[in-house]
């Protein structure tokens, strides 16, 4: 007579000699796929760019829509004018600063990048005021609620106003955040920065601008 098994008994699974190798192949097929994702997406990026820099050209500097977030370069492009309102309610524009050297700061109150920049901003607004220096806020906040209370809660020492998408077709919509334009006192763009930078690394680029 067989012996029933015990109770709560167990038996070691017998390994499967093709189990781990099977998974190894799985593996390996994945991180190729991500790669060749990847590596396309850089591809369609860098091809946009290209001809997003062709287009500027052809059209004597003036950039086409939505081009200056996506050039490789943007150096010599004029800035394209807007009309936003600050948070104060105040109508404001690029033209209303002709012939002084603008920075256009692209940020959201979420963006922990951003806020470690503003008090930078701060710093070299009051620095440069005397030289005509304008730097303006441009959030990307769905909503003006958030930016409204962390500014009542933190000094910012120059205008901020809502994108909300009035940027989107004369500026594009920017890859990462902070994203900040330098613009010179003849209008065109000195350059663009992605991303956090040190004060002394902005205060350089806007003495070429100055």
């Amino acid at each position: 007579m067989s012996e029933a098994p015990q109770s709560g008994s167990s038996e070691t699974p017998t390994p499967n000699p093709g189990a781990s190798g099977n998974t190894g192949k799985a593996r390996l097929t994945n991180w190729i796929i991500i790669a060749v994702v990847v590596a396309g997406g850089l591809l369609y990026i860098s091809a946009h760019r290209r001809a997003a820099a062709k287009a500027a050209a052809a059209s004597g500097g003036a950039p086409a829509a939505g081009v200056l977030m996506t050039a490789d370069s943007v150096q010599g492009m004029t800035a394209p004018n807007f009309n936003l309102t600050t948070l104060q309610g105040k109508p404001i524009s690029l033209a209303q600063f002709k012939g002084h050297p603008v920075i256009l700061d692209f940020w959201a109150s979420w963006c922990g990048p951003c806020k470690e920049e503003i008090p930078f901003w701060n710093t070299l607004q009051k620095k440069y005021a005397a030289q005509g220096l304008q730097i303006i806020g441009i959030s990307e906040d769905s909503q003006a609620a958030p930016v409204r209370k962390y500014v009542a809660t933190h000094a910012m020492d120059y205008p901020v106003a809502m994108d909300q998408g009035a940027l989107a077709t004369s500026y594009g919509m920017p890859f990462g955040l902070p994203t900040t334009f330098f613009i010179g006192r003849n209008g065109k763009i000195s350059a663009r920065v992605e991303g956090l930078e040190g004060q002394d690394e902005l205060q350089y680029r806007i003495q070429k601008i100055l």
